[in-house]
């Protein structure tokens, strides 16, 4: 099964990563707990969003320790 995570999950995946699970494990676990969400075209468009977020974070939290760490 396609999904969507909406979270990170250890040895898994980040937020925003379309991943293939298997089908007992997104329905019974990661579905329920809010994890994941099936892949959908509305959900798929989603993901692409929360990963360019994710790059952008990241971009600027790299930027501002690179910063930290010439000043020390």
């Amino acid at each position: 099964m396609k999904i969507v995570l909406r979270d990170d999950v250890e040895h898994l995946g980040r937020k925003g990563d379309l991943l293939e699970v298997a089908d007992g494990y997104a329905r019974n676990y990661l579905v329920p707990r809010g994890l994941a969400m099936k892949a959908t075209r509305g959900v798929v468009t989603q993901a692409d969003a929360m990963r360019r977020n994710r790059t952008a974070r990241d971009a600027r939290d790299r930027e501002a320790a690179e910063e930290l760490a010439s000043r020390l």
